[in-house]
C-alpha cells in the first residue's frame, strides 16, 4: 500500500489531514481575494495620480497654445503695418533717397 492508501486508511489522520488542507485553501482563497482588492485599490489611486498629472499638462499646453495664438495676431498686425505702401514709400525716400519720376521719364514697354 503506498503512502497517500495509508494515510487515508488511518480515519484520525486523514481528517485532520483533510481539515488542515480545506482550512489552508479557504484561507489561501481570502489571503488571494484581500491582495486582489488591495492591487485594484493601488492601480485606482495610480490611474487618478496618472490621470490628474496628464490633465494639469494638457492643461498648461492649451494655455501655452492661446499666448501663441496671441502672438501670431500681434505679428501678422505688425508684418501689415511695415508692408503698408506709404511706409515703404518713405522709407524709400528718406533713407535710400528714391524718387518718384516724372511722367516725361517714364517709358512704357508694351509686351
Amino acid at each position: 500500500m503506498n503512502a497517500a492508501a495509508r494515510l487515508f486508511s488511518q480515519s484520525t489522520v486523514s481528517r485532520t489531514w483533510l481539515l488542515s488542507v480545506l482550512i489552508s485553501k479557504v484561507q489561501f482563497g481570502r489571503y488571494l481575494l484581500i491582495l486582489a482588492v488591495l492591487m485594484s485599490a493601488l492601480s485606482m489611486v495610480y490611474v487618478t495620480n496618472t490621470t490628474r498629472s496628464l490633465n494639469a499638462g494638457l492643461q498648461q499646453t492649451l494655455a501655452e497654445r492661446d499666448h501663441l495664438h496671441i502672438q501670431w495676431g500681434q505679428l501678422l498686425l505688425e508684418k501689415s503695418t511695415w508692408i503698408m505702401q506709404a511706409r515703404v514709400q518713405q522709407v524709400a525716400s528718406d533713407k535710400l533717397g528714391m524718387v518718384v519720376p516724372e511722367g516725361k521719364s517714364l517709358v512704357i514697354v508694351d509686351p
